[in-house]
């Protein structure tokens, strides 16, 4: 009887601990947007930051400009704007940097002169936007 009561124990935990599993992989599914990338599907996740409506951006160092888009970049100074965070991303010399207040090379900077390019939809959810940097540089040179 205690090797019946062992046996059942031991069915009902493997039986619990398998459903959880099951019950997470699913939920991650649905957190997923499927999508097709050249005849393969694909999870697109949405960044964390993204508004839930759609939102026309008015960044302080440019408020009589609207931007639809998350991204902003300057090619001049190798930085970016993000619409969504009101934070900077520029490079430090070592690693990526995001935060709210103006990288030190552009503090004395007049923004709303300096040239600039939205960011296409595309990159909209891409939380690390520096890994695209080298295109970037390339697609926007400085003139």
């Amino acid at each position: 009887m205690k090797n019946l009561k062992l046996s059942l124990t031991a069915f009902l935990l493997f039986f619990l601990v398998s459903n959880s599993f099951a019950q997470r992989g699913k939920a991650h599914a649905n957190h997923a947007h499927k999508g097709h990338h050249h005849g393969k599907h694909i999870a697109v996740r949405k960044s964390a930051y993204r508004p839930h409506k759609v939102v026309v951006f008015h960044p302080a160092w440019r408020p009589n400009y609207a931007y639809n888009r998350r991204w902003v970049y300057f090619p001049k100074y190798n930085f970016y704007w993000d619409n969504w965070r009101n934070h900077y991303r520029f490079w430090n010399s070592t690693v990526w940097i995001t935060q709210a207040t103006a990288p030190p090379t552009i503090v004395n900077v007049n923004l709303e002169k300096e040239k600039s390019y939205e960011l296409k939809e595309a990159d909209d959810d891409n939380d690390e936007i520096n890994t695209s940097n080298e295109d970037h540089k390339k697609e926007y040179k400085v003139d």
